[in-house]
């Protein structure tokens, strides 16, 4: 899809690598196919079409593990999963319009992760199994025929979000209680490897996109202190062994920094210690983030990238949902209405906001907004708009709100979308809409 954009002016990007500790491991039984989080790539990669693109889009490719894929015990095929993805998603809405694309797979490990970017690096052909042999994940064959995309894709991005080093660390339970100096030669081992591949990750990603920029998170422990489940002693261990990947993580950020790689650490794990019960489905025999968990490690990427973490007003009551335009909280006493499902807007406010002018003939009872060279005019209670002249027909038309003493022209944010390209985007976990242009 993103081969259909138009060229543009690109900006220097982000790119966040979060490879969670022991992610995937600990889970009841093996994952079942149909249990993921999206249905296929087609569906995972959910970005802005061609023809609404106008300003420059912020793009954010995210690929990696079931963290990518934002995955908790009882999704399926039909969920709309939730994670750290679809947060820094809504946090590059406050800034402008986003896009965003996701290749999660369930149960990547380091060496599939490298397979398959080299293959996207080099324009080679892979198969499921090139990528990793063994893979439940049903839609790993998709995937694989999609990477010529993924390249297309990493090198347009501003933003790469990976998870992935989780499920090669799995057998950090098999060590244990066996003894410190047998895990400690694994562990060894396996950090080792952990460092040697993810250079390599960062440095293909980088080779295909050269502007970008690059954070990567540390690891999280998801197994709590908890005398039924582990010991005192054991769960030391573990956090010693995340902070033996933050200090491997370290290593590889300093080294590529001094070579001139805009390299920086983002940081979520401090989240999760004494926290694992109530931020991961542990207690279920899952390690993966709930939704508390996702965003510890959303919160971690945000500071990295923005800084800040942005979030909406509390609602008044009555109010349905907030409006976002152009980065600013829209608070007028013109409230958001939903009809019909559909939600409204007074139009006035959104035209202003936006920098456009509005114009209302009282005759004929029709509004018309003029922003750049489009002009789009509607009648209340007319099912059709006119954009530059054309009659287009809408399914939600306008319609006269009483506000106070006044009544103000209301209509649906699709109309904002169809007739002047704006980017209407509604997150439905935050009750908010964004606008950009």
């Amino acid at each position: 899809m993103y081969s259909k954009f138009r060229k543009r002016t690109r900006q220097t990007g982000w790119i966040i690598i979060s490879a969670t500790l022991l992610a995937g491991t600990l889970v009841a039984a093996p994952l079942h196919p149909h249990a993921i989080a999206h249905a296929e790539p087609a569906a995972a990669v959910s970005a802005i079409p061609a023809e609404q693109e106008q300003a420059a889009t912020y793009r954010i490719i995210a690929i990696g593990d079931s963290l990518t894929a934002g995955y908790e015990p009882g999704l399926s095929e039909d969920s709309k999963p939730y994670g750290y993805v679809e947060r820094i998603y809504e946090q590059a809405l406050f800034h402008g319009r986003a896009a965003y694309s996701n290749y999660g797979i369930l149960g990547l490990k380091l060496d599939g992760l490298n397979n398959w970017l080299k293959a996207a690096y080099s324009g080679a052909s892979i198969t499921a199994d090139d990528i990793q042999a063994g893979l439940l994940d049903p839609r790993t064959a998709s995937f694989a025929a999609a990477t010529g995309k993924l390249h297309n894709d990493i090198a347009q991005a501003d933003l790469v979000l990976i998870t992935i080093g989780g499920n090669d660390f799995k057998g950090l339970f098999d060590q244990l209680p066996s003894g410190r100096s047998v895990s400690d030669a694994w562990l060894a081992q396996e950090l080792e490897h952990y460092e040697q591949s993810l250079e390599s990750s960062i440095r293909m990603i980088a080779a295909i996109s050269p502007t970008a920029k690059i954070v990567i998170s540390d690891q999280y422990s998801p197994i709590p202190n908890l005398p039924l489940i582990m010991s005192a002693e054991d769960y030391d261990y573990l956090l010693d062994a995340a902070a033996g990947l933050k200090e491997r993580l370290e290593q590889v950020v300093n080294k590529l920094t001094q070579e001139g790689y805009a390299v920086k650490g983002a940081y979520s794990a401090s989240s999760f210690v004494k926290h694992e019960a109530s931020s991961t489905h542990i207690l279920s025999k899952d390690i993966h983030p709930n939704q508390q968990g996702y965003g510890y490690i959303a919160d971690g990427f945000t500071e990295a990238i923005w800084g800040e973490k942005r979030m909406v007003a509390e609602r008044e009551e009555g109010v349905p949902i907030s409006i976002v335009v152009d980065g600013t909280e829209l608070r007028t006493a013109n409230k958001p209405v939903i009809r019909a499902n559909r939600t409204y807007v007074a139009f006035r406010d959104i035209a202003e906001a936006m920098g456009a002018t509005t114009q209302w003939d009282n005759s004929s009872r029709t509004v018309t907004i003029t922003y750049g060279m489009k002009e789009v005019s509607l009648r209340i209670g007319e099912p059709a708009m006119t954009m530059n002249g054309k009659r287009v027909a809408i399914d939600t038309p306008a319609y006269l709100q009483q506000v106070g003493k006044e009544r103000k022209t209301y209509v649906p944010l699709a109309v904002l979308a169809d007739g002047l390209g704006f980017q209407v985007e509604y997150r439905a976990p935050i009750r908010t809409a964004f606008i950009n242009k």
